[in-house]
């Protein structure tokens, strides 16, 4: 059966940058079928929403590429979001019912908490301004991994070694995650 990954943007952070770009590669050379979405407002853009209509606009977006897509073509499915996406991928699984589905949520808002579910794979940080107190919001959770002191875009501002070290951590929770998938599929079957 065939695979599927949809990668879900951030706000002012598109689909090409490197938190999505390469776990997202990553899973294209494991076979999956891949499909961006390109709602993000670009990163020069400084006339902001406001969040919620930003997420709002974004998930209408999805609802309209999604409308006739057939979903039960695929028997695994992994989304990949950042930010706003995590909250616009997790509202798209509960409104098509999908439960082949496994989300890597990277900075999830606090809006996306209440999807979360056992199987998904949080990267999140303990300064994250968007889900402020991370630590016990996502203690319940069991694949959890925090940055310690690295804003929302999980970048240093003064050190760009601290950026590649996060972003190459990232690749590896999303490998690492990949290999369970996989594993957990194998019994499935």
């Amino acid at each position: 059966m065939k695979k599927l990954c949809v990668v879900f943007p951030g706000r002012r952070y598109s689909c090409d940058r490197s938190l999505l770009y390469y776990p997202s590669r990553m899973i294209e050379m494991e076979g999956f079928e891949m499909k961006y979405l390109h709602y993000d407002v670009p990163k020069e853009r400084r006339d902001m929403i406001e969040l919620d209509k930003n997420i709002e606009e974004a998930y209408l977006f999805t609802l309209n590429e999604f409308k006739d897509f057939d979903f039960s073509q695929y028997g695994e499915i992994i989304f990949v979001s950042k930010s706003i996406g995590t909250v616009v991928a997790s509202k798209l699984k509960k409104i098509k019912k999908l439960t082949n589905v496994y989300q890597i949520l990277i900075t999830p808002l606090d809006l996306t908490l209440p999807y979360i579910e056992s199987q998904d794979l949080i990267i999140s940080s303990d300064a994250d301004h968007y889900l402020i107190d991370a630590k016990s919001k996502l203690q319940k959770c069991k694949n959890v991994y925090l940055f310690k002191d690295l804003p929302h875009s999980l970048e240093s501002k003064t050190d760009i070694n601290i950026s590649l070290e996060a972003n190459n951590k990232v690749v590896s929770l999303v490998s690492d995650y990949l290999k369970t998938i996989s594993r957990q599929e194998k019994n499935n079957f």
